[in-house]
């Protein structure tokens, strides 16, 4: 991907007036970062605001024990909420931004985005309505959480990964990865998994999820 095919993913781009659009390429690397990578690493500082063209992120956070909870990812056309926030104020980043599927995105200096936000209204509504949007999501997560059991999060987590974008029959997914998203451990997550498995909604094998009652798996969502 090159700078325009990137910037093209982002409405407040499009939408911007060509004397901008071309401080914008100008502006701008492209960088590449493959899978198992960081685009930024907890207690570092953002390199920049990385607008994402291809790929996907998990950021999250984790403990001196291991656990790790995912708060949300960045795929195409998006910008890292917490990039963004780091970038703009100069403050470390207080989670990690991994890489899941490989990264090629056009990096902005952090000085060079923010002499922008005063003046450019279509970049300005952009960066709020991303603020805007990361705080519903860290507030629901926040209630899932607080206020949400672990077997009605997973079968929740199940539902959206098999019916979401069309459907899908199956999964491929390990037991250790649903407890980062989930923010528990592993083997609460196996345990459910195979209670799911014994009511007749999954099947399970090694890597695997398949889904066997779509009604019986909806059903434990109700709890």
């Amino acid at each position: 991907m090159n700078r325009e095919s990137i910037l093209e993913k982002f409405a407040f781009y499009r939408a911007a007036r060509p004397e901008f659009q071309q401080r914008v390429r100008d502006a701008g690397q492209v960088v590449r970062v493959a899978p198992g990578g960081y685009f930024v690493c907890e207690g570092d500082h953002a390199p920049g605001v990385g607008l994402i063209g291809q790929g996907a992120l998990r950021v999250f956070k984790s403990s001196e024990s291991g656990r790790e909870i995912t708060l949300y990812w960045v795929r195409a056309g998006e910008l890292c909420l917490l990039n963004l926030l780091g970038a703009m104020t100069g403050v470390p980043s207080p989670a990690h931004a991994r890489v899941e599927e490989e990264v090629v995105a056009l990096v902005i200096p952090p000085d060079t985005f923010r002499g922008w936000i005063g003046g450019e209204p279509s970049l300005r509504t952009h960066v709020f309505s991303i603020m805007t949007a990361g705080m519903v999501d860290v507030m629901t997560l926040v209630e899932e959480i607080a206020f949400k059991k672990l077997d009605i999060r997973l079968a929740q987590y199940l539902c959206d990964g098999f019916f979401a974008n069309g459907g899908a029959r199956e999964l491929q997914v390990t037991h250790e990865s649903i407890a980062a998203e989930l923010g528990s451990a592993r083997e609460p997550i196996s345990r459910l998994l195979k209670d799911f498995e014994n009511q007749g909604a999954i099947l399970l094998s090694r890597g695997r999820i398949t889904l066997n009652d779509a009604a019986g798996l909806r059903a434990l969502v109700v709890g």
